[in-house]
């Protein structure tokens, strides 16, 4: 079984006239993963290199304050949909700000227009109405829940996404997972070490190793 969090080999080709500190760098190069080509800077390009395709990367967005599903996926073909939700359902196919339909029965929110294409050819797929099987009704167990991988078991310690990490053999480099945001989320907390990258003016911070006389 391959490693989907192995890093890829790149191409960095920077400019000495427009220098980048070490954090603003790594916090850039962080969405390498989820993009072919990223910009680091006005004069700095980072590509994948011609092998790289065969390298798979997980990508894990934790909406933490809620997703209404059915206005994002939205089941337009459902009578009911519209019939419960007469002031906030998502209008119609065909309507101005309607839903864009995916197979005659679900549809995207408009504002996701933009990933209709990637359904089409394939590289997209939706799991409706999915969840945790444990009954909880608080928000705040529900969601230690889907990171520990563990319903209903409130003394995991560890993350399933760490987990995961340390069922790969070889030694784990810290890289092999990274994390956005201010501390490290418990889905990735665990034994395996990961790399946290904060965002926003604290990404901006200087770290130690920015220091010339340390970083040289």
């Amino acid at each position: 079984m391959k490693n989907p969090f192995q890093e890829s080999n790149a191409c960095i080709e920077c400019s000495p006239a427009t220098p980048i500190s070490r954090r603003a760098f790594m916090r850039r190069a962080a969405i390498l993963s989820a993009s072919g080509i990223v910009l680091l800077s006005p004069h700095a390009w980072a590509a994948r290199s011609p092998d790289s395709d065969s390298k798979r990367r997980l990508i894990v967005v934790f909406l933490r304050g809620a997703v209404d599903g059915l206005n994002v996926v939205v089941p337009h073909g459902e009578p009911a949909y519209y019939d419960a939700r007469p002031t906030i359902a998502i209008g119609r196919t065909g309507a101005n700000d309607g839903v864009i339909d995916l197979d005659g029965h679900f549809g995207l929110h408009p504002a996701l227009a933009s990933m209709d294409s990637q359904w089409r050819d394939g590289t997209l797929a939706f799991v409706h109405a999915c969840g945790s099987p444990d009954p909880t009704r608080s928000h705040f167990d529900a969601q230690d829940f889907m990171e520990s991988g563990t319903p209903g078991v409130r003394t995991t310690q560890d993350g399933w996404l760490n987990r995961a990490l340390s069922s790969f053999p070889g030694t784990h480099s810290p890289t092999e997972a990274l994390s956005l945001g201010p501390t490290v989320p418990r889905i990735l907390s665990g034994k395996v070490p990961v790399a946290n990258i904060a965002l926003g003016r604290a990404a901006e911070k200087p770290m130690p190793m920015d220091r010339p006389v340390i970083e040289a």
